[in-house]
């Protein structure tokens, strides 16, 4: 099977995948989840004619300048009373308190004068200043926010105003997470004897999931057994939405995983290889409507794969519209290694100076070496073939994280032809 390049296997997972169902959470957890209702207005805002100042509710027409009339009242905010403004006179009223019945304006106390149970009126007032009127902000059935809206906290604040505490998003997708082999040990596992090393693909794979607003599940290690890790897979695929796994994934006489994605999957088998370093050992399938992704076994490989082929299909399936992030230019601190035959994606430090992005690759590219990505945050793309570029040079790179310091705005559509990501 020939090897895909990164923009043709993205936009084959993309296409098979889809939102997941709603779910019903609290207003609290809603931020950064996707709407997936459209919110109308059961109320108006504001619910009553409400003043916008402290100061005098009165009748325009008769608090001109210079005009006394005496103060009858006092309006705090949350007063229940009905009591009607009687002709020629004003009450005292506080910002947020119920106009009275008969009073069409507001008069800022800084435009009066008190002398005891009096008032003075320093400066006219239009009719209806400082009046916040029934439905002003937010008609009664008025729809106020539309499905498909990545909720803000300023989403919440409206939807908890209209009387809303739980709000219907695209749920989560649960993740479970599956690694196989004899040398593998928890982290927890103790000092690893010669030939033993820590699984720690599952964690860093969980934390990317959770970063990306997944649900991880960690299956615990499996051995190098082709039967075991087939019965794993295909009980992940009936529990899960996604099943990630990670190594197993190449042709050695151990390597079991790939075998058992293609069975778990049948004919929803998607493909194996993309022509992208390091991750060319990759694999897509569906199993009914569970996703499935065979990472490459090798740390920084499954990283890289799962930033640019894992996260957009987990951020469509909570129903986002927009799920790459955007390629920027910096300029090289250091020179980047040269282009193979497949597209390559080398582990950088970035930085701003003088207004200006600045990326620094480091040294040691190796697959295997976790020195590469731990303490990145950005990676360089480097086109099939390109020669070394120097110091100096302008490069393409992808910001890592989710809200990176340097520059917030890395969100592009999720069109597979956007530009090289």
């Amino acid at each position: 099977m020939s090897m895909l390049s990164l923009v043709e296997a993205r936009a084959r997972i993309l296409a098979r995948t889809r939102p997941l169902s709603a779910a019903r959470i609290t207003l609290e957890d809603a931020v950064g989840r996707v709407l997936a209702e459209s919110v109308s207005a059961q109320r108006a805002l504001p619910g009553f004619d409400n003043s916008a100042m402290d100061g005098y509710a009165v009748r325009a027409a008769e608090a001109i300048e210079g005009a006394t009339l005496p103060v009858v009242g006092e309006l705090a905010a949350g007063a229940e009373g009905e009591a009607a403004l009687p002709r020629h006179a004003a009450m005292r009223i506080f910002t947020g308190a119920p106009l009275p019945p008969g009073a069409d304006t507001v008069v800022m106390q800084e435009n009066t004068v008190r002398d005891g149970d009096a008032v003075t009126f320093t400066q006219a007032t239009d009719r209806g200043r400082h009046v916040r009127q029934t439905g002003s902000d937010v008609a009664s059935g008025a729809q106020v926010l539309e499905a498909g809206r990545l909720l803000q906290v300023g989403d919440v604040a409206l939807m908890a105003a209209l009387g809303r505490s739980r709000v219907n998003v695209v749920r989560a997708p649960t993740v479970a997470i599956l690694s196989a082999g004899d040398e593998l040990i928890p982290a927890d596992g103790g000092l690893p004897v010669r030939g033993q090393v820590v699984a720690s693909n599952a964690i860093a794979l969980a934390a990317a999931v959770r970063a990306v607003g997944g649900i991880p599940r960690v299956v615990p290690i499996l051995p190098d057994d082709a039967q075991t890790i087939q019965n794993a897979v295909a009980e992940a695929v009936a529990s899960a939405d996604v099943v990630l796994s990670a190594g197993g994934m190449s042709v050695g006489d151990y390597d079991f995983m790939l075998a058992a994605i293609r069975a778990a999957c049948g004919d929803g088998f998607g493909f194996w290889k993309v022509a992208v370093k390091p991750g060319k050992p990759f694999a897509f399938g569906m199993a009914g409507s569970t996703a499935i992704f065979g990472l490459p076994g090798n740390p920084v490989s499954a990283l890289v794969t799962f930033e640019l082929l894992v996260r957009p299909a987990l951020l469509a399936m909570q129903g986002h519209a927009h799920v790459l992030r955007r390629l920027r230019s910096a300029v090289l601190d250091a020179p980047t290694p040269k282009g193979g035959g497949r597209e390559t994606w080398a582990r950088a430090t970035v930085r701003r100076v003088d207004g200006q992005l600045r990326v620094h690759p480091r040294a040691n590219q190796s697959s295997g070496a976790l020195s590469s990505i731990g303490g990145v945050d950005a990676l360089v793309q480097i086109p099939v073939g390109a020669a070394s570029a120097l110091a100096g040079a302008t490069v393409s790179v992808l910001l890592l994280g989710p809200d990176h310091p340097i520059d917030r705005d890395t969100a592009i559509d999720r069109l597979p032809h956007a530009a090289g990501t």
